[in-house]
């Protein structure tokens, strides 16, 4: 029963530190939209209720490509989502062409209130 109770605290006390380290990290967020205008599903994130500290919107899958040739865009709409460290692009967290996927990981970052 003791090894339950400790097995049960021990992974409760993971996964609360994890979707802590989610809600507390910095969010750079690009948008290539292409020919759809998907920047309304993303505008409430730019705010003080969530992690998103930067974003950048790009229409041009060419330019994203240019700019971001690392990343290996291969078509729009694509969000990338990076943690920041410093203001810097730390890590890329997601690149996803699913629009309804890249919401919900940012639904995710909303701040307690404050």
């Amino acid at each position: 029963m003791k090894k339950r109770l400790i097995l049960f605290l021990l992974l409760a006390l993971i996964i609360g530190c994890s979707s802590n380290e989610q809600a507390d990290a910095k969010y750079y967020l690009l948008i290539i939209e292409g020919d759809e205008n998907i920047s309304e599903k993303f505008s409430k994130f730019i705010s003080n209720n969530y992690s998103v500290v930067k974003s950048e919107y790009l229409t041009d899958l060419a330019t994203a490509k240019e700019k971001y040739p690392k990343y290996e865009i291969e078509k729009a709409p694509a969000v990338l989502i990076f943690e920041t460290g410093g203001g810097e692009l730390k890590q890329l967290k997601l690149k996803t062409y699913d629009i309804d996927e890249a919401v919900k990981f940012l639904e995710k970052t909303k701040k307690e209130s404050q």
